[in-house]
């Protein structure tokens, strides 16, 4: 009896989430992970986003990370001594400044998602030579992500006022936009979303209204993504007649 009344709870919750979605069907599990922004309101958002489209939804998010800080193993974990979060499943928090990052492809093997948001980038525009070095790396997550049969969409650094990353956002993000979308994975171009206030802050990071606002502007992208996927599903099995959908969200 107990399990049945589990069952019908789950098949409840559910339903509230796919109404919430705005017609996109529901996910049953995501994994989000990303740096120093992703730590801050930015984070927040997103996740928050999140739990209104899956009822299992794990966030992480490490200071000063890349591509490459992810992809270690568990035999090679990679420290943080400036921030990390995590909130988990059932939306405890996880909050201190030191912590060894996760390695993406356990995580991705633990939690099975069929969801994976990655908001990773501006730490790989230190210089030309890094964003060359972690652009293979980005490659094998990628490869990680579709191996597990998990939907994808990544979201790339913000508009940026402090060089050198000020100066190698354009190349950065048109490199990684290319290789992204080559990989049928959602590129959100958060440098349409963002325009930096010169004396905010340290020119890298947004103060916490900005950083919500943000994050809210990269939430309607998913959606409106998941919209056009879900769009684009119909058609194909001949239950949705009209224009053909986009295939990327500007």
């Amino acid at each position: 009896m107990k399990t049945l009344l589990h069952v019908f709870i789950l098949v409840i919750a559910s339903f509230e989430v796919w109404a919430a979605s705005g017609g996109a069907p529901p996910c049953r599990r995501v994994l989000f992970i990303g740096d120093s922004h992703s730590y801050g309101k930015f984070g927040e958002e997103v996740d928050k986003y999140l739990r209104t489209i899956s009822t299992d939804v794990t966030s992480m998010a490490s200071c000063g990370s890349s591509p490459s800080t992810w992809m270690a193993s568990s035999d090679n974990y990679q420290s943080t001594n400036c921030g990390y979060w995590q909130r988990d499943s059932k939306g405890r928090d996880t909050r201190v400044k030191k912590h060894k990052v996760n390695s993406f492809p356990e995580e991705l093997q633990r939690l099975e998602p069929d969801f994976t948001v990655v908001a990773l980038g501006t730490n790989i525009l230190g210089s030309k030579e890094n964003i060359q070095r972690e652009l293979p790396i980005v490659q094998q997550m990628l490869n990680e992500i579709a191996k597990s049969k998990s939907q994808c969409v990544w979201v790339g650094p913000p508009d940026l006022a402090k060089n050198p990353f000020k100066a190698n956002l354009a190349e950065g993000n048109k490199a990684l936009k290319k290789l992204v979308q080559k990989n049928n994975c959602i590129y959100v171009d958060s440098t349409t979303l963002t325009k930096y206030q010169e004396g905010t802050s340290d020119g890298l990071h947004y103060g916490p209204k900005d950083s919500a606002k943000w994050g809210i502007a990269v939430a309607k992208k998913i959606e409106d993504s998941r919209k056009v996927a879900e769009a684009a599903n119909r058609q194909e099995q001949g239950l949705y007649e009209g224009s053909n959908p986009l295939k990327t969200i500007k």
